[in-house]
């Protein structure tokens, strides 16, 4: 009788229940929190696409439509920032399948397909942000379906991972060297159909952008370039980013190392690992490549360590393939150092301190909603984050939901910006905005002073991560 471990089903059993427990944990730690200003954009956005405004012709935005577009049916069930929440979680387990097979692809190797997989569904970064309604995951399974139609063997694999590639950069400007790479890939690797995929992956986008510049009445191109070339840079913010970077996803780079060794090795001698390895592999490395290329945007003001997940589940494969290989060489070092990679990675993935699937800030969000929800409709309060306004039900100042792109516009002058405030602030001088919610520390808060100070007191402060502020009306009279 053979070795259980010899089994074919077995891995992608155990790999199954792993997405099972994913979900599990997932759903159990979903709640109305509202805990990163990043996701307010898309959150809003969704919900004005909803109630029937045009992003890009009726307000600003910093960027493609594809999530907006997704989350907008979502907005109209009306239920706050749960189904956000579940579509997020779903898509994640989605991206962790689809690695999974791609590693099988690449490597034709159960065990390390398995953990490939694995280790995209619970990557430390990853879960930070598995309560955020971001479109880097979105990007990130955009990539992993493009490499796996890539690298199929027929016409329309090619086609279809042209249409992705549309997709992709209706998602993100990330996804833009990506789809260099990918070029690249099929001018080497695919020459007899390499014009397949330019044609729809290249003229699909200009077609895309072209039809949106037509219907947001021109200003959809000015809306992407303006907003992204507002922003400052600082080399602190780089250092920063690329430091939590490491502080959060140390348990996969370290192994990654040892990955990315035994696929060098594995690429000298492909003939172990089938046909296609080369170009498989020339994809996985230049997936790597795009993902470092976006790292060096860290110095713009206002990018942060989400711009990492695209490029996460590359590094979860190396990892896998570096722990799989040292297991695989049956010596006690090897085994050692993997016990010891266990004894630090588990106890940081699972640290209260952490708390990456049950962090929450629910009953905060809960207070200020209720605040909100119990005063005047007559003006539009100003919630920021945005998240706080599709919680409440109530319209989100839009000209405003995004203070960051405006407070960049003001400290350059920009005349749309310095309008926009003083607006802001003739509004606060006259107590009309009913409620007014900012992060602690926003610089708005001290660009729209004396105004804020005077007429406004604060009611109330988070008690959890990341610090809100409600201010309420001096005069205000509401019951409570």
């Amino acid at each position: 009788m053979g070795s259980p471990f010899r089994l074919p089903w077995l891995y992608p059993v155990v790999f199954f229940l792993f997405v099972a427990l994913f979900l599990a944990l997932g759903l159990i730690g979903i709640d109305r929190s509202c805990l990163d200003a990043a996701d307010s954009t898309y959150l809003v956005t969704s919900r004005a696409l909803a109630d029937g405004q045009m992003p890009y012709r009726d307000f600003l935005v910093a960027h493609p439509p594809l999530l907006f577009l997704l989350g907008m049916p979502l907005a109209k069930l009306g239920a706050g920032v749960l189904p956000f929440r579940v579509f997020i979680l779903l898509l994640m387990a989605a991206l962790g399948v689809a690695v999974w097979r791609l590693a099988f692809r690449i490597t034709a190797n159960d065990k390390l397909a398995m953990l490939a997989g694995a280790l995209t569904l619970f990557a430390p970064l990853g879960l930070f942000f598995s309560k955020t309604f971001i479109n880097d995951y979105l990007v990130s399974f955009i990539a992993v379906l493009t490499i796996l139609l890539l690298t199929g063997k027929s016409r329309f694999s090619i086609i279809g991972a042209g249409v992705l590639g549309v997709f992709g950069t209706l998602a993100k400007l990330t996804f833009l060297p990506f789809l260099l790479v990918c070029i690249v890939f099929v001018l080497i690797f695919r020459r007899r159909q390499a014009w397949i995929y330019i044609v729809v992956a290249l003229g699909g986008s200009l077609a895309a952008v072209l039809i949106l510049q037509w219907v947001t009445g021109g200003a959809y191109i000015n809306n992407i370039l303006g907003s992204q070339a507002s922003k400052g840079f600082s080399f602190a913010n780089l250092y920063d980013g690329l430091h939590r970077i490491w502080q959060m996803d140390w348990p996969l780079m370290v192994p990654a190392w040892a990955g990315a060794w035994f696929a060098l090795r594995a690429l000298r001698k492909r003939e172990q690992l089938g046909g296609q390895l080369k170009g498989r592999l020339f994809l996985l490395v230049g997936w790597l490549l795009a993902g470092v290329a976006i790292l060096g945007t860290l110095p713009a003001e206002g990018h942060d360590t989400n711009l990492f997940l695209l490029t996460e589940p590359a590094v979860a494969v190396l990892a896998a393939w570096g722990l799989v290989a040292l297991a695989e060489r049956g010596r006690l070092v090897p085994i050692v150092l993997i016990a010891g990679w266990l004894v630090l990675a588990v106890p940081n993935l699972t640290d209260k301190g952490h708390d990456y699937f049950f962090r929450s800030n629910d009953s905060d969000v809960a207070v200020i909603v209720a605040e909100v929800q119990n005063r005047s409709t007559e003006c539009q309060p100003v919630l920021i984050p945005g998240c706080y306004a599709v919680e409440a039900g109530r319209p989100v100042t839009l000209d405003f939901y995004d203070p960051f792109l405006w407070e960049e516009k003001y400290k350059r002058g920009d005349e749309n910006a310095v309008d926009l405030f003083d607006g802001l602030k003739q509004d606060l001088a006259q107590e009309k905005p009913p409620a007014v919610v900012f992060g602690e520390g926003q610089p708005s808060l001290d660009i729209l002073q004396p105004e804020l100070g005077d007429h406004y007191m604060i009611d109330f402060s988070s008690e959890s991560y990341p610090p809100i502020i409600l201010w309420l009306p001096r005069t205000d009279k509401a019951p409570g």
